[in-house]
């Protein structure tokens, strides 16, 4: 099993939008999602708005339109990349099966401030703000993203701010 993080940074927040995307297109390569942590990394001021955000799985191959591509770091050196695995924000997805919404969150896109410790402040802690984590437990299975298979978190609604989102996953 080779461990991998995608980090998808100051990503602009607009209606309808994915903000971060991990799709798989590999025949036999099986990607299994660990941990989804969310930062607020905005500095200037801003209005800020409640977004809310749902965590998307999907089927039949979506795509995405325009994406921005997501850094992937690898945990160990050795490890080889997924050679068809899509990781990005983007304009907009289409195509594809939404089949199911594990997750809704509202989110404040409000920058924060040192001296106050609102919703705001307390999204600079990324070990606070834990969309998603997988329990090592034989009866509990990681979110599997098989052929064709991917999740997006998708902002539905909500049109100011930056978000960073922070998804751990391993290739099998």
């Amino acid at each position: 099993m080779q461990t991998f993080n995608a980090n998808f940074q100051a990503v602009a927040f607009a209606a309808n939008k994915p903000m971060a995307a991990v799709l798989n297109a590999h025949a036999t390569e099986v990607i299994k999602i660990r941990r989804i942590y969310l930062n607020n990394p905005q500095v200037a001021a801003v209005t800020g708005v409640a977004c809310l955000l749902e965590l998307r799985h999907y089927s039949a191959n979506p795509t995405l339109t325009t994406p921005a591509a997501a850094a992937v770091v690898s945990f160990d050196s050795t490890n080889t990349a997924p050679t068809s695995l899509t990781t990005s924000a983007a304009a907009s997805l289409s195509g594809g099966t939404l089949t199911g919404v594990s997750k809704r969150l509202f989110w404040s896109s409000d920058e924060p401030a040192i001296s106050s410790m609102t919703s705001d402040e307390l999204q600079c802690f990324p070990e606070l703000n834990k969309l998603y984590e997988w329990q090592p437990h034989s009866d509990v299975q990681p979110i599997t993203l098989r052929n064709g298979q991917g999740i997006v978190l998708f902002n539905v609604s909500g049109a100011a701010g930056l978000l960073d989102t922070y998804i751990e996953f391993t290739k099998e």
